[in-house]
């Protein structure tokens, strides 16, 4: 049997508060699990929120799921407490290269097949789906992957797009024209059929994260990201192959020549969206569960939406920057933003592998940093431009570049109003290479591997992860 949502659940609940937090009373559906995952984050703090109660509902809510790289790295069957992120990343090198066909099981083996809504029965109402942010246009369904067939090759594909509740029986699926999903789309349209569709929500985080990839046979690398092929069972309705373990599924069509609207939305950059985007509309023929399904939420304006898919584009990001630059150490992303450390050989070499990482769709700024930075620390990346960086020689501006669609200070080629392009910047924070500076301040070795805070301090002085990791700490 595959691992599945509840194993992943269960996982993080065992290793305490830092990865799992449960909800003590009834949650409306409608933004409060959003301002439990916010406040959380105002503490720095990325846990698993689950909330066994919401109001108007049976189902229970679970979210935050891919909140923190430690979270992402315990759903790729990583400790993080015991493993670098480089032992991390190896571990998905690994899972990305190994590639597993699902296999199929009978529908009395898939737990996903236990309660069935058909026909006039299907009622979008009975799950907790939630308006995420005051101004969205209504409910989304944020954390579900689609699965759906190339018209040409009969091959599923999976991929996440955001789904407007328009109806009891009826979704939006707003897809970006770049995505595999519109292609598919389009290539029914082309042919003058229907798009069969079927939305999958919640799963164990592999399974999430390999539907994220691109250029993939996604039901096959969740094979590989399991580590066992996929378990799979045909649709009620649609002619697909649906993750057995799934907690639900929605299944529907897709009619490619007919459109509507989605928007505003809270986006990923903490912003609303414009209105009245382009979507498809799936028709729902059919909701399938667990007879005690668990309902998975993702808020679009948290930190989440972005990191839920941030370990495969960093390695792809890493691995393709070190064959030119080998001596890059690390790479994060976020947001528009782009932070590469390494250790600069010769002048100008820092300002050439920003100039490179602004060709990603991430690179609107890029700061490169020397290798002592700890580039997931954002005080040390400032602490860097702060001190290292001579404005006038180290700052690259690039007008007119191909940019990200969402960016609200995007534009079009006569700058009249949005569109495709932005304006990046590159900035150089690496130490000289020619020459002399200053001596950063660290504290004795010896010392600091020695004397802990435990044994110099009462336990209510103490709080967890105090002291750790000054040498790293900005001196302001």
């Amino acid at each position: 049997m595959n691992k599945n949502l509840r194993d992943f659940i269960k996982e993080c609940k065992e290793r305490g508060p830092d990865y799992y937090v449960e909800v003590n009373k009834p949650l409306e559906a409608d933004l409060e699990p959003g301002v439990i995952q916010q406040k959380l984050l105002g503490q720095g703090r990325n846990p698993i929120v689950f909330c066994p109660e919401i109001k108007g509902s049976k189902f229970p809510l679970v979210t935050n799921l891919f909140g923190s790289f430690e979270t992402l790295a315990i759903g790729l069957g990583c400790d993080p407490d015991k493993m670098t992120r480089d032992e991390v990343y190896d571990v998905l090198r690994h899972k990305v290269a190994t590639k597993v066909e699902p296999t199929w099981v009978p529908p009395e083996e898939a737990p996903v097949k236990e309660v069935k809504y058909l026909e006039d029965d299907v009622d979008l109402s009975i799950l907790p789906i939630s308006h995420n942010s005051v101004l969205d246009q209504g409910k989304y369904i944020g954390a579900g992957f689609m699965i759906a067939k190339w018209p040409d090759t009969g091959e599923a594909n999976a991929g996440v797009y955001r789904h407007v509740v328009m109806g009891k029986d009826v979704l939006g699926c707003m897809i970006n024209p770049g995505n595999d999903g519109a292609y598919i789309a389009r290539g029914y349209a082309e042919r003058g059929e229907k798009m069969e569709v079927a939305l999958v929500i919640g799963h164990h985080s592999a399974i999430f994260q390999a539907s994220l990839a691109k250029q993939v046979v996604e039901l096959d690398l969740m094979g590989g990201y399991l580590g066992e092929p996929l378990e799979v069972v045909r649709g009620e309705t649609v002619d697909l192959p649906i993750p057995a373990q799934a907690e639900m599924v929605i299944e529907g069509v897709i009619n490619p020549s007919e459109m509507s609207t989605d928007g505003p939305y809270a986006e990923y950059l903490g912003y609303y969206g414009v209105s009245d985007k382009p979507c498809y509309v799936i028709n729902v023929t059919a909701i399938t569960m667990r007879k005690d399904a668990i309902y998975h939420h993702l808020d679009s304006a948290h930190p989440e939406h972005t990191r839920s898919g941030s370990l495969i584009k960093r390695i792809q990001l890493l691995d393709k920057m070190k064959e030119q630059f080998p001596t890059i150490k690390d790479i994060t992303t976020g947001g528009l933003g782009t932070y590469i450390s390494m250790k600069q050989r010769v002048p100008g070499e820092a300002k050439q592998a920003g100039l490179v990482a602004v060709s990603d769709n991430y690179g609107k700024h890029v700061v490169v940093v020397d290798d002592d930075v700890d580039i997931h620390k954002e005080g040390e990346v400032l602490w860097a431009i702060s001190t290292r960086m001579i404005p006038d020689v180290d700052l690259i501006i690039l007008p007119n570049i191909k940019g990200a669609h969402l960016d609200p200070a995007s534009y079009n080629e006569a700058r009249t109003g949005r569109g495709p392009m932005t304006t990046h910047m590159v900035i150089d924070a690496c130490v000289p290479v020619e020459k002399e500076w200053e001596t950063r301040i660290r504290p004795d070795e010896h010392l600091w591997e020695t004397m802990k805070l435990e044994d110099y301090l009462d336990p209510q002085y103490l709080k967890e992860g105090t002291g750790e990791g000054w040498t790293h700490m900005p001196m302001y």
